[in-house]
């Protein structure tokens, strides 16, 4: 039988009926967006290995911005970006263009990156990545590319949802979906009573203790199987030195 799952309107319908409805006649109020907000917000609480995705697109020559966001062949297809962990060159060859591609940027680097042209100053470093400010999809390389590359990455994901109309919960494991209830419902009471009012403590500190369990969630792909076992005799010992000076005993 497959795994099934909750969907938002379930999560939404349930949490209504926890908080008495009380948030229905707020104007401008919208739970599923509401919904969508604080899954945002959750998934970005901690680095969940489940955030975790690749992402591979092909460079093309003397092109140096990459929209990360785009779907089709040779492209990122990675809507949910926001924070690359890795990249490096799938398919380097002996070329003056990097091998790799440097994962992190120290302030000096930052402006080798930005500007990355030899009239700078050769001592800035002109390799690297980043993703464009303002832009933060699109991943531009310091240096435009020599051949056609094939580059690959990891990245942490967020759903980052505005349609309101989705009902499949994004990227959070099935197994977490309880937890989704006391992320809405706390939002929902912060919104009515404040952050000083009994209902929104307690729901958040039942918010606070999910994200805990969430983070503590061990991915399956990681986990290392372990099994020791003895046969044989077990080894006893008894006694102390013998009269010739060495220790006796049995086995």
């Amino acid at each position: 039988m497959p795994i099934t799952q909750w969907t938002v309107p379930q999560i939404v319908k349930q949490v209504m009926g926890r908080t008495q409805n009380r948030a229905r006649g707020k104007v401008n109020f919208d739970p599923n967006i509401e919904f969508f907000l604080g899954l945002d917000e959750f998934c970005q609480e901690k680095h969940y290995w489940w955030r975790r995705k690749m992402l591979s697109f092909s460079t093309s020559i003397g092109v140096q911005n990459y929209d990360l966001s785009s779907n089709g062949t040779g492209q990122a297809n990675a809507a949910d970006v926001v924070e690359i962990e890795e990249m490096f060159v799938v398919n380097a060859t002996q070329q003056p263009w990097p091998w790799s591609v440097p994962p992190e940027f120290n302030a000096r680097q930052q402006i080798g990156a930005v500007y990355g042209q030899p009239n700078i100053g050769q001592s800035l470093p002109r390799n690297g990545y980043f993703l464009t400010p303002g832009n933060f999809q699109q991943l531009t390389l310091a240096n435009p590319p020599q051949m056609a590359y094939t580059i690959a990455g990891t990245y942490y994901a967020v759903p980052m949802v505005t349609d309101t109309t989705v009902e499949e919960i994004p990227l959070v494991p099935p197994n977490l979906h309880f937890g989704l209830i006391y992320m809405l419902e706390r939002r929902i009471y912060e919104m009515l009573y404040g952050q000083e009012d009994p209902r929104f403590q307690v729901s958040n500190a039942r918010y606070e203790k999910f994200c805990a369990i969430a983070a503590r969630t061990k991915s399956f792909s990681q986990q290392e199987a372990i099994h020791a076992s003895t046969s044989g005799h077990a080894v006893s010992a008894s006694g102390g030195r013998g009269a010739w000076g060495t220790r006796s005993g049995r086995i």
